[in-house]
């Protein structure tokens, strides 16, 4: 059914709040809005980046979300954008999920750890809950909690893995060569 212009709002206030908590889970540093403003880059620095980004998302807002999972220098200016005048938005549901999952990639391609670790810290620690209680009143391990443990275990050993392909994807250019 229609849910009219203030549900709309409502509905693409909420999934931007949603974009903008995932990204502020997985950023070292406070984005406003990835998607709004000029972006001012070196033409270089950006061509370095562009190999490793997807075609999913517009290339200054990956960019960004690169520049900042690298530890590069990113300052956000905030910007005033006047409400829609006419016509609607083209950004349905799947278009944010869509975002949510590149913001998920450029984070893992570029600082893998910080979504390895928490993943690895809530599998054991979900286990220990778990089996803690079980072991302490004397009656066996839990096969549930051990499950927790040795995929957050995993996880971890995924995460390191990843940093280190990482560290080789970002030290060689596309042609091969070693980057500084």
């Amino acid at each position: 059914g229609d849910r009219g212009p203030n549900a709309s709002g409502w509905y693409r206030r909420r999934g931007k709040w949603i974009i903008r908590s995932i990204a502020h889970l997985l950023l070292p540093i406070h984005v406003r809005d990835l998607n709004s403003g000029i972006k001012l880059f070196r033409a270089e620095l950006g061509q370095h980046y562009s190999a490793f980004l997807p075609d999913a998302l517009a290339f200054s807002d990956v960019l960004t979300l690169a520049f900042i999972s690298d530890h590069r220098v990113v300052i956000e200016i905030p910007v005033s954008v006047r409400d829609r005048s006419g016509g609607q938005s083209t950004i349905t549901t799947m278009t944010a999920l869509d975002t949510v999952i590149e913001i998920v990639n450029i984070i893992t391609l570029f600082n893998p750890m910080r979504i390895f670790i928490p993943l690895s810290a809530a599998g054991i620690l979900a286990g220990i809950a778990w089996g803690a209680p079980i072991v302490l009143t004397g009656r066996g391990v839990s096969v549930g909690a051990m499950l927790a443990i040795v995929t957050g275990v995993i996880m971890f050993a995924l995460g390191l893995l990843a940093e280190q392909l990482s560290a080789i994807r970002k030290g060689r250019s596309p042609d091969g060569s070693i980057v500084d």
